[in-house]
């Protein structure tokens, strides 16, 4: 009963939604019109370990966590060095590339969450993961570039113009949720958001003449990933035969180990980015869209057995395990010293999560279902708005230090997070008006 995938028994009395499977959800959402309540999200996944049981909540967790440790792998091996070496092909600076192809390969794992969230379970994992992800990228990926790496000296404008564009994307959201439904006409207009961001920042170089006269070209994206002695791209056989050193503590020869199968897999699936870059992009997409499934999966899982609710799930749990990538690209660029880089990767990868994370799969859902988007959690509306604060606290506190990323914008950093979190989740508790049907409940 614990793996049943039985496809039989369909008007049976008692637990019967147990065995219902994919070709019958819309039968049994018929069966239960007259209940007054709403078929949990689980219900939309293959038939596994929908009985609660503490079993299923440590080998949802364990998977998860494993998952999550693939998606980093991936990112960080595969996308972003491809990433990399397409930016310095086309010659961009580092806070265009960062706001542009850095942030939309680290949110790949939001962009794909939502696509499940949206065509899979109808439900707000996916909108709830965008949100909890944006305040991660900002306050977190921010706290952990001033408290761990050393202060840094910002370039104003790119901060400045990328915080503008978040606030524009933050507002546009808020609008679209307000009446908790998304008009396909909604959704259009946050992908055009997005292509005007796209321009504007084509034209940046020029606008900065217009606005300032100091103008660095240092500032061009000039290292080649290829040639580079400091963090080379990764061949086959360093992913395959590295090892930690013989000195190496215990604690690094057990990560080593439990991250080598991961790293043999995609290693024999994924082309190094040393060889054709965009075909090493393509099949890391794949894989994040594939890993990315199997997190909402499991994750519903965990949440289904522990009674949590989707938009808590993703604002939480969700949203820090998909930011894994862009707290470890944000850092590494941070620490060599390129701070406007990671920040303005941590905010263009909240402006891309609102205008296409979300944008794009809601208008192709739109049109291939003819039918408007409904959001059932009303706090979300709520916590939308509040990323307008998210915004303001790291912002000001850049202003006040003269746009210097230190310890002190760090911790400030983390304590709001901290706290907005607790608000966040609150306010879903209270606010919640879902009546989920019991599914294990005979009657």
């Amino acid at each position: 009963m614990f793996f049943d995938w039985s496809l039989t028994d369909l008007k049976h009395s008692g637990n019967e939604w147990l065995h219902y499977t994919f070709s019958y959800r819309q039968d049994l959402r018929n069966d239960i019109d007259d209940l007054n309540c709403s078929l949990p999200t689980i219900m939309e996944f293959p038939n596994l370990m929908r009985q609660k049981s503490w079993i299923a909540i440590v080998v949802s967790s364990l998977v998860s966590m494993y998952l999550f440790v693939i998606l980093a792998l991936v990112c960080d091996d595969y996308l972003v060095p491809a990433m990399e070496r397409l930016c310095y092909t086309l010659r961009m600076t580092y806070d265009v590339a960062g706001a542009t192809f850095l942030a939309a390969s680290t949110s790949a794992p939001e962009l794909f969450v939502n696509f499940v969230g949206t065509f899979v379970t109808n439900g707000d994992i996916g909108l709830g993961t965008i949100v909890g992800s944006s305040v991660f990228n900002i306050l977190v990926i921010s706290g952990v570039c001033g408290i761990f790496t050393q202060p840094a000296k910002l370039d104003w404008w790119p901060v400045t113009r990328d915080t503008v564009w978040y606030l524009v994307a933050i507002l546009s959201l808020t609008y679209v949720l307000w009446d908790s439904m998304v008009m396909w006409y909604e959704a259009f207009v946050l992908l055009l958001l997005y292509f005007a961001y796209v321009l504007q920042l084509f034209f940046d170089r020029r606008i900065q003449n217009l606005v300032r006269h100091e103008h660095a070209e240092s500032e061009l994206l000039d290292e080649d990933p290829m040639t580079r002695e400091e963090e080379p791209l990764k061949k086959f056989r360093d992913h395959v035969w590295a090892k930690p050193q013989p000195e190496s503590h215990f604690c690094q020869w057990t990560w080593w180990v439990i991250k080598y199968p991961a790293e043999l897999i995609l290693a024999c699936t994924v082309p190094s980015a040393r060889s054709i870059f965009f075909l090493s992009m393509c099949f890391a997409v794949l894989w994040i869209s594939l890993i990315s499934y199997l997190l909402a999966w499991f994750l519903t899982i965990l949440g289904h057995n522990l009674n949590i609710p989707d938009a808590i799930m993703g604002l939480t749990v969700l949203a820090a395990g998909t930011s894994v990538p862009e707290v470890a690209s944000s850092y590494i660029v941070s620490k060599k010293g390129y701070g406007s880089m990671a920040i303005c990767n941590a905010i263009g990868s909240n402006t891309f999560d609102i205008f296409v994370c979300l944008g794009l799969p809601w208008l192709l859902n739109i049109i291939i279902d003819q039918h408007k988007i409904l959001i059932d959690s009303t706090a979300l509306t709520f916590t939308t708005a509040m990323l307008v604060t998210t915004a303001v606290i790291l912002y000001f506190g850049l202003l006040a230090t003269r746009f210097v990323m230190g310890k002190i914008v760090g911790w400030i950093c983390v304590i709001s997070y901290v706290l907005f979190l607790i608000i966040a989740c609150t306010l879903e508790i209270l606010l919640s008006r879902e009546n989920k049907c019991d599914i294990e409940d005979p009657n």
